[in-house]
């Protein structure tokens, strides 16, 4: 993908968005994505960025980055250590709510980012327009974004058009019962307005991920749109914390018993109700009498009963 000069400033006149960018050991493709991020067509955008305590020279180039583009990059200095994906995520997170860069005021509208992507021209514009329609709708509510991804080899070649075909994914449920059994949502594509952050924070250690809670809470307390269209190149490279895989097959056994006991889905299972647990804590007296009982039934996957627990994630499909 060509791109045109990144400019030098952000321009007030235009929306703007702050986008957090964690890095760990990302220097072979740090800069592409910074310059993708930068060179966003019709917004502005900041960036916030923590390194992770990477062993190769991605301090000393997110460093250059900054000096290349001060008015345009922040870089967090800590002493935290090594926090995890989801911890550095959750720390630049919070660290969004108070940023005001260059006297713009504090951010409206958040994007997460992986390190190693590229983001399409046009990312941003399209997802402002789509959720300041669900502003409108709810003025004040939560919002969250989402998309599609294109995934591509370390080299840029394509490998699917479309991630969610490709993993036989459906991006589209955005219930709460769907958000409570898988997370639907792939971080790096989500943009968020600042009543979502101010709400999701802090993120629990109950919760599976950052995006996955960010994903419980716009269902069921906001609102939430996918957008069916691919607007960044996903890299799939060897040192991916998660990345893309092909549809797996199903599983083939070999007798009733042995179905009716497979535990293969157990820990996750049993992550899932911690996760559910955690959030009815935190926002039983704000959700409705049907989302307390869903979020509940959620919570008693962790039984240590098998085929009660298939029959419980049967019932969640459903709700």
């Amino acid at each position: 993908m060509s791109q045109s000069p990144v400019p030098t400033f952000s321009d007030p006149a235009s929306p703007w968005v702050l986008v957090l960018l964690p890095v760990y050991n990302g220097q072979r493709f740090l800069t592409q994505q910074v310059e993708s991020i930068l060179n966003q067509s019709g917004v502005s955008t900041h960036l916030l960025c923590r390194d992770d305590g990477s062993g190769d020279g991605s301090p000393g180039l997110l460093h250059e980055l900054r000096l290349r583009w001060p008015e345009r990059i922040t870089v967090v200095e800590d002493d935290l250590g090594n926090l995890g994906a989801s911890g550095n995520f959750s720390c630049l997170m919070r660290q969004a709510l108070d940023l005001e860069p260059n006297g713009l005021g504090r951010a409206n509208y958040i994007a997460l980012s992986d390190q190693d992507d590229v983001w399409h021209h046009d990312k941003l514009l399209i997802g402002l327009k789509a959720i300041q329609s669900l502003e409108h709708a709810r003025p004040g509510a939560p919002a969250l974004v989402h998309s599609d991804l294109r995934v591509i080899e370390e080299d840029g070649r394509e490998i699917a058009p479309s991630m969610a075909r490709y993993q036989g994914l459906r991006p589209d449920l955005s219930s709460l019962s769907a958000q409570l059994l898988s997370n639907t949502l792939t971080g790096c594509t989500s943009l968020m307005n600042r009543a979502l952050l101010e709400k999701a924070l802090p993120v629990p250690p109950e919760a599976i991920m950052h995006d996955w809670w960010l994903s419980l809470v716009a269902s069921a307390l906001g609102s939430r749109t996918y957008l069916n269209q691919s607007l960044i190149d996903y890299r799939q490279h060897a040192s991916n914390a998660i990345g893309a895989k092909a549809r797996d097959k199903p599983v083939a056994f070999k007798t009733i018993v042995h179905r009716l006991f497979d535990d293969r889905h157990g820990e996750i299972f049993r992550l899932n109700a911690r996760q559910a647990r955690g959030f009815l804590v935190r926002f039983g007296g704000e959700l409705t009498a049907r989302q307390r009982l869903t979020t509940w039934l959620a919570s008693q996957l962790s039984l240590p009963f098998p085929p009660l627990q298939r029959l419980i994630y049967r019932v969640l499909r459903r709700l």
